[in-house]
């Protein structure tokens, strides 16, 4: 009995560490709050009467989201152990996806500070629509990933 207890332990020390399923749904709720943020956004864009602090605290709360997606990326990137093909081909598809919706929100910001926001209203209001469903992409992504 104790020769089989030291086994599982040695077994279990030499086992890399994966990603479980919790990593994974930290993953899908990030990417749902960026959707939610970029939707609203969205709406916000589209009313007649812009509220121009309105959308700066739409801006910020995604940002916040896009940032919190990196980090939890990155967290989980180092966890990733032995992966099939499939797997590191969606794996790699997760971080190309989380880097882009980091790059459209850096985007906005630029374009939020460039100081002519009812100029630039249209083109925010389509990266705001892209990152929306770009967020859903990455939630179906990592969905595949979980399984």
């Amino acid at each position: 009995m104790k020769q089989l207890l030291t086994w599982i332990a040695a077994a279990a020390l030499a086992m890399p560490a994966m990603a479980s399923s919790q990593d994974f749904r930290a993953i899908i709720g990030d990417a749902a709050n960026i959707q939610r943020d970029a939707e609203k956004l969205s709406r916000d864009l589209k009313q007649k009467s812009l509220d121009e602090a309105q959308v700066k605290q739409d801006i910020a709360a995604l940002n916040t989201d896009v940032a919190k997606l990196k980090q939890d990326v990155m967290d989980i990137d180092g966890k990733m152990g032995e992966m099939s093909p499939a797997q590191k081909k969606e794996w790699e598809l997760v971080k190309t996806k989380a880097e882009l919706l980091t790059i459209f929100a850096a985007r906005k910001a630029t374009l939020m500070e460039s100081g002519e926001l009812r100029k630039n209203r249209s083109m925010l209001r389509a990266h705001a629509d892209g990152i929306a469903k770009r967020a859903a992409m990455l939630q179906q992504t990592v969905n595949r990933l979980d399984k």
